[in-house]
């Protein structure tokens, strides 16, 4: 969808009505309810248009193209719910939603306007419903948004403190040039410690490295190490062997190096930078996050220093003291740190976030010496959220219009959530004849697909795989074959998991293997073509795609008639809460 969207909306209100909902949007959630592709056609969304039109004699209308996502309409009401605003702002997130929820690579429906705004109008129409039940006074409820509120808060606090971070242009191209870096060599791996030391002797005595690997070469006491024309990324070097790689000049000859099987000399021949700009961003991202770890962690410490005083209880405080039970930690109200204007942090409060850090046992901890040395970070772990969070209040950000309509949008989807649960869930009852009806009508919706059961022999060269087929088609057992055959090479690992006799869908398969199948019935052998290798497979057994049976699918469509009815469910309690509520409809999609 473009991001210059349009929809032509004839806001019909009263001005100083559209004046006041200015400043009272606030975010509604799109239902969370599993949908069908087919949007239902509202039937009277449009009509409180002329409802309102007719009111009143003195409104005044004004009908505007109204770009939706332009921040300049974002506060613009399209619907006015009991003095409750659905704005242009919370039709352009209940699009989002929509795209969110599309699955890679499938076009975007066309939005439907009429119906979004309908399934915005009923949503918030339970909301309000759910409030006048009292179900924001759960203690569920409550608590969850409690949680939401501070995480959200410090989330906000943290991401303006990191807005600006970015790693050291230099740093940056450092690492870039050690990751990006290649190395070519010449190298030489000798077989015994003894030759390997005259080798070693003949060097530092200027014997030229050329020489002595020719040498040792045509005496057989030594082998190439690797080819000399190649190079080497650093991810394929051992990492003792890459330390002294970096810090070598061209021309420069190693040490002997010991390796499991013989003793490794190599000179530099060529050190060149591989340029990939891909390589350089994925540094980029790292030392970007690196560097706002490293900056939340300063601004961590700072908060504390502002905000907390230690006492000297905390500094001498033994937690591994074996003349006391951790237990009685558990109930110490002494208080190890103070903090302006909150709760302190007690013995108590240490002991139990020690308990949850320890959690396979704080015996075992304290025995091996690790809570006091990790005290500290526990302790400062505790204060991270306090100062955050007190912090942001500071600042006022608990005040800002984005924390507001974060809290009140998360608020609204779990009261929607709730009263779903409650009320519109318990109404709902699914027979086994509406089950079977739905399975009737959509049973080309619900197909098995294509599985091979397979078995391979492996040749290292795809003639002697075309010279196996063969054989085995004019009348030599497969089995047999199998186990008898010269020139077997073992199945790659990337392959072995397909053939153990089990049914593998078609889709699991490797594409190339799905083509080399096409057109297979059970019985047949076909050839597979893998780089140098050549492989016979066996088709054991192919099943079909198929239409599945009722009892195959029965669990699939419980639930698609289930939230089927679970939607028609919201719609009749928005037709009938909206009989007993004050709804205006300003927007005209033009439809």
């Amino acid at each position: 969808m473009k991001l210059r969207m349009f929809a032509t909306l004839a806001l019909t209100a009263i001005i100083s009505t559209v004046t006041v909902a200015m400043g009272a949007s606030e975010s509604l959630p799109t239902p969370a309810i599993q949908t069908n592709s087919a949007s239902p056609t509202p039937q009277d969304i449009s009509k409180p248009v002329q409802e309102a039109k007719a009111s009143k004699a003195d409104e005044v209308t004004i009908r505007m193209n109204a770009p939706i996502f332009s921040p300049l309409f974002a506060k613009v009401p399209l619907a006015m719910i009991n003095d409750e605003a659905i704005t242009i702002e919370d039709l352009k997130k209940s699009i989002g939603a929509l795209h969110e929820g599309m699955s890679e690579g499938k076009a975007a429906p066309k939005t439907n306007f009429p119906v979004l705004l309908k399934r915005l109008v009923n949503s918030l129409l339970i909301i309000q419903e759910a409030r006048i039940m009292e179900l924001d006074k759960q203690e569920e409820i409550k608590s969850s948004i409690d949680d939401y509120s501070s995480k959200n808060l410090r989330e906000m606090l943290l991401k303006e403190q990191v807005l600006n971070v970015k790693a050291d242009a230099k740093e940056v191209e450092k690492t870039y040039q050690e990751r990006a870096s290649e190395w070519r060599l010449k190298s030489l791996i000798v077989d015994k410690l003894e030759d390997a030391k005259k080798v070693e002797a003949a060097l530092k005595a200027g014997k030229k490295f050329d020489d002595l690997f020719d040498k040792s070469i045509k005496d057989g006491v030594a082998k190439e190490g690797g080819k000399s024309d190649l190079f080497l990324a650093k991810d394929v070097i051992a990492p003792p062997m890459l330390a002294v790689l970096v810090k070598m000049k061209t021309g420069e000859i190693s040490k002997m190096t010991p390796l499991e099987k013989g003793y490794l000399f190599y000179r530099l021949e060529e050190k060149r930078l591989k340029v990939d700009e891909t390589v350089k961003e994925q540094v980029r991202q790292e030392l970007d996050a690196k560097a706002r770890i490293a900056a939340l962690e300063t601004f961590q410490e700072s908060l504390i220093k502002k905000y907390v005083t230690k006492k000297k209880l905390f500094d001498k405080f033994d937690f591994e003291n074996k003349k006391v039970k951790f237990e009685t930690f558990l109930k110490d109200k002494r208080v190890l740190a103070e903090v302006k204007g909150e709760k302190p942090i007690t013995v108590a409060d240490m002991a139990e976030a020690i308990t949850q850090k320890f959690y396979h046992g704080v015996e075992r901890a304290a025995e091996g010496k690790k809570i006091n040395k990790e005290k500290k970070a526990i302790l400062n772990e505790l204060l991270g959220n306090i100062v955050f969070n007190k912090e942001a209040k500071v600042r006022k950000i608990n005040e800002s219009d984005e924390y507001r309509n974060k809290v009140r949008s998360y608020s609204n989807s779990l009261l929607f959530g709730s009263f779903v649960n409650k009320v519109i869930r318990s109404e709902i009852t699914v027979s086994k004849d509406e089950l079977k009806a739905y399975h009737k009508v959509h049973a080309a919706e619900y197909s098995g697909i294509e599985t091979y059961k397979l078995d391979a022999i492996a040749f290292d060269s795809p003639q002697k795989a075309e010279e196996a087929i063969e054989k085995i088609r004019k009348g030599t057992e497969f089995k047999w074959y199998k186990a008898n055959a010269d020139n077997k090479e073992s199945i790659s690992k990337a392959y072995i998991n397909m053939f153990t006799g089990d049914a593998i869908a078609k889709p699991n398969l490797p594409e190339p293997l799905q083509k080399a199948l096409t057109g297979s019935v059970s019985g047949d052998f076909r050839a597979y073509v893998d780089g140098g290798h050549g492989y016979v497979i066996s088709v054991v057994e192919f099943a079909p795609a198929r239409t599945l049976t009722y009892e195959e699918v029965e669990d699939a469509i419980k639930e698609a008639v289930f939230y089927e009815k679970l939607n028609k469910g919201v719609e009749t309690w928005g037709e009938k809460l909206k009989s007993t509520s004050d709804v205006k409809i300003y927007a005209d999609f033009g439809q």
